[in-house]
């Protein structure tokens, strides 16, 4: 029997409160190679892009690592559970907002504070 997927131990799931759910994903081309736990939000084109690169709302969590650099690429994203903020990760010189965690939490995304990154 082959092995289909190893366990990522790395902190950004919270609890079991709420299930976890994750969905397939488009990342656009030009993102760069993003990270399990990137914060993501649905651009123009329906394509998923950091959130806080532009006026758009979060949406999703990054399940595993991707290389959007010179391609759009799949990915797996997280549309529900309970995650640890201060492990996840937004565009560069943006802090989520209050708006921000109100969209994700409507999305099925609830954050949670209080673990050590």
């Amino acid at each position: 029997m082959a092995l289909v997927e190893t366990a990522v131990m790395d902190n950004i799931i919270a609890t079991n409160a709420h299930p976890l759910t994750a969905q397939t994903v488009i990342v656009a081309s030009g993102e760069g190679k993003l990270t399990r736990g990137t914060i993501l939000a649905r651009n123009s084109s329906n394509k998923f892009q950091i959130a806080g690169t532009s006026s758009t709302t979060p949406e999703v969590i990054l399940a595993t690592d991707v290389d959007a650099t010179s391609a759009d690429a799949v990915a797996e994203a997280y549309n529900s559970g309970d995650f640890f903020e201060n492990y996840l990760t937004v565009g560069n010189s943006y802090t989520l907002t209050e708006a921000d965690r109100a969209a994700l939490k409507n999305a099925g995304i609830y954050l949670v504070a209080g673990a050590e990154a």
